[in-house]
């Protein structure tokens, strides 16, 4: 984070560094648990043995932080607190080995508590070594409590330690005491499930009242970090509530609701300095490490195989998947997933068969696995790149937000050398816009330069700087290649496509791509006659022509002529909407703007056009070239219009949707392109099946590069497909959602 800024709030954020009072100030998570609790023990006289309690939680869910407020709240009830004193142990009793060693910590502990049991300890201890010690100082501790007409209620952290601690003979007496005597309570908490309790063989099988602590909900998160924000970044929170909650969510999701780990991301998420958000993840990766390593620590070795392989897939898994990778047979990947289910770890996802599906419950303990122990080169980062795409899923603005940032971090030399590389690094992984990439690539390979650290600069290349090489080695079929592959087709890409395929003499592909730029770019074909009017000359020598237009491309970095043989044939108004005349100067052209004006109406659902546009694209074809990105358009457009015109005829025979082309064909005022637009009508148009379709065409890629909108298709099957729809990531949901809302609108706008 930046110097001047305010040191991290998780440093401070510990319950045991935190005073009485500002711990109750800041308690606000659990508040429900700790009512129900509290009430249980105000109301209860124990003048009889009382139920005893365990809570259950993963490490950081607050479950210290509910014990310590239990005994706040005793200690601030004058009345209650006379009768009971709350003694809460420490979060590691390394000292106790035994049950008599419980007994003595608990003397230890009572006498710092209330002086009137100061001497306790050294008159328990005085019958040490005697046979029966352990009986001796249970009736000292129970003598001292009668005497002074008092009640304990042990508050034991880490309850399962202190219990494999203990024989089988030394359970079963504690068990025995606690049912027993009236003037011991025991409330425990643990990380783990514990074998002690689940195991009916064992002494304290199901004699326990179990407290689970879950992740926050999505209310409980604002009203945490609304809470935290009454201190630190009151005005940043407070605006980030109101404008952007959906950052709080995904913290939230990332972090599945653990509380300790939402607050070591609090000031990530209010931080402005966006060019220290690396290093600042680098610290709180390092400071939740003792948290995420005790976690697994915990674990036997099966199950952290298990908990490994789940965080290296990152995505939900079956048994028989995860019995591949651990080398052990299904049914022991089975009862150790069970084992980590219970512990709060594992995520089960129930399919309608025998295979469910497994991922790890906490996303930030992956993130976490994946920057610590990645081996691959080429995976470095990887960690990084999760957390961007589950920070930034749906929230454009704000990862731009960070990217200039990010940009301006590098320009005023404010960034570490290897910071800015996996930063940029990273966006470039999350972004799908190579000329983003690009900007990114050359300032970080400039700012790497100017610190010095030239050992770093082989690290950095971008997909247009390969082009930018070839062009220059005039290799012009290998850039058009790697061009036309770009997800981002912006003016730059497409201008260096065009001049590709002038220079290879494929001018009708040249001419596809310009009509492209005119609709994609709304460039305005009269504008350069009236700033360029000498560039139409009458000259039927072609070198001349094209020595004229390739200087308009690379140097002026507009287009705006089309490569016609005779170009005074070019009409003033090519399109006059209002008297929805329509003048076309080539054919290709006419089936473009045909096509364009249709969806046009289609866009500003103008219902009153819906025939009209059936009209125009009567005559475009349905019969095409798989390979003509062209007439692939068309007939996407022809079909778009059909559906909304309720023609559901010709559905079953597929349109090629492979050529990347696609992708950035519509203008950009709509948000979307003709295949995205086409999948979403259909299912508006609950034709499911055909959609389905299309993303089983495993050549055209279409889950990977529609994952979102596949996943909303399988919702609407997920009676047929359960297991499928089932595999997707947690941090897509509200992506998907927003989708399924979309689709449900076009139902009633295209009805």
């Amino acid at each position: 984070m930046s110097a001047n800024s305010q040191p991290l709030i998780a440093t401070i954020y510990n319950p045991h560094n935190q005073s009485k009072e500002a711990l109750i100030a800041g308690f606000i998570a659990r508040k429900q648990k700790f009512e129900r609790l509290f009430r249980d023990i105000r109301d209860s006289p124990m003048t009889k043995p009382e139920q005893h309690y365990l809570i259950q939680g993963i490490r950081g869910m607050g479950k210290t932080t509910l014990l310590l407020r239990i005994a706040y709240e005793i200690d601030n009830m004058p009345a209650l607190r006379e009768r009971l004193i709350p003694i809460v142990f420490n979060e590691e009793e390394y000292g106790i080995s035994s049950l008599a060693d419980v007994w003595e910590r608990t003397a230890q502990y009572l006498g710092e508590t209330d002086v009137a049991f100061a001497d306790l300890y050294d008159l328990m201890t005085k019958q040490y070594g005697q046979e029966d010690y352990e009986q001796q100082a249970l009736q000292t501790l129970i003598g001292a409590l009668q005497q002074r007409n008092k009640k304990l209620l042990l508050l034991i952290d880490n309850i399962g330690d202190v219990l494999k601690k203990l024989d089988t003979q030394e359970e079963q007496r504690l068990r025995e005491v606690l049912l027993t005597k009236s003037e011991l309570r025991l409330i425990g908490a643990t990380s783990v499930a514990i074998e002690q309790v689940h195991d009916y063989t064992k002494p304290f099988y199901e004699f326990f009242k179990i407290i689970h602590l879950d992740g926050l909900s999505q209310q409980e998160a604002i009203d945490l970090f609304l809470k935290l924000g009454e201190t630190y970044h009151t005005e940043a929170v407070q605006q980030l509530i109101e404008r952007q909650p959906g950052r709080i969510e995904a913290i939230r999701r990332l972090t599945g609701g653990v509380i300790r780990t939402m607050v070591l991301l609090f000031e990530i998420l209010v931080e402005n300095d966006s060019g220290s958000v690396f290093r600042d993840l680098e610290v709180l990766l390092d400071r939740v490490t003792p948290l995420y390593k005790h976690r697994m620590d915990d674990l036997p070795a099966q199950q952290q195989k298990i908990m490994a392989a789940l965080a290296t897939a990152w995505d939900a898994a079956n048994t028989k998947e995860l019995a591949q990778v651990v080398r052990l047979e299904s049914k022991v990947v089975s009862a150790q997933l069970k084992q980590l289910i219970n512990s709060g770890l594992v995520e089960k996802i129930e399919t309608n068969t025998k295979n469910h599906l497994y991922r790890l419950e906490e996303r930030f303990f992956n993130i976490w696995y994946l920057m610590r122990f990645g081996r691959k080169t080429d995976q470095r980062v990887l960690w990084l790149i999760r957390f961007f795409e589950t920070m930034f899923e749906g929230d454009a603005e704000w990862m731009q937000e960070r990217i200039d940032g990010h940009l301006q971090a590098m320009e005023i030399g404010n960034l570490d050398p290897e910071a800015a590389l996996f930063l940029t690094t990273a966006f470039a992984g999350v972004l799908k816009d190579e000329e983003m990439e690009d900007i990114l690539k050359k300032k970080t390979v400039l700012f790497l330069t100017n610190q010095g650290r030239y050992d770093l600069l082989n690290d950095v290349s971008s997909k247009y700087s390969e082009v930018e090489r070839l062009l220059r080695e005039h290799n012009y079929q290998k850039a058009v290649t790697h061009l036309e592959n770009f997800h981002n087709r912006t003016t730059r890409v497409l201008l260096d496509i065009i001049s590709c395929y002038v220079f290879l003499k494929d001018f009708e592909k040249a001419k596809e791509i310009l009509i492209e730029l005119f609709i994609s770019h709304k460039i305005d074909n009269k504008n350069f006659l009236i700033s360029h009017p000498n560039l139409y000359v009458n000259n039927n020598t072609k070198n001349t022509k094209y020595r004229l237009l390739v200087p308009l491309l690379v140097f002026e970095g507009i287009c705006l002529i089309l490569i016609v043989p005779d170009p005074e044939y070019l009409p003033d108004d090519v399109i006059n909407i209002e008297t929805e005349k329509i003048l076309f100067f080539s054919k290709s052209f006419n089936d473009d703007l045909k096509s364009e004006i249709a969806l046009r109406y289609f866009l500003s659902v103008d219902i009153s056009r819906k025939e009209l546009a059936l009209q125009i694209t009567s005559d475009l074809p349905n019969t095409i070239d798989p390979s003509n990105s062209a007439q692939i358009r068309f007939l996407l457009s022809k079909k778009i219009i059909q559906l909304w015109n309720n023609i559901f005829q010709g559905l079953e025979e597929l349109v090629p949707l492979k050529e990347p082309t696609l992708v950035r064909f519509s203008s950009k005022d709509n948000g979307g392109d003709v295949a995205t637009l086409f999948l979403r009508l259909l299912l508006a148009k609950k034709q499911y099946h055909t959609a389905y379709n299309y993303f089983t065409q495993e050549e055209w890629q279409l889950k990977d590069r529609f994952k979102p909108l596949y996943y909303a298709t399988l919702y609407f099957l997920k009676d047929e497909y359960p297991t499928e729809y089932l595999r997707m990531g947690p941090e897509l949901k509200e992506t998907v959602d927003d989708i399924l809302a979309e689709v449900a609108q076009m139902a009633i706008d295209y009805a």
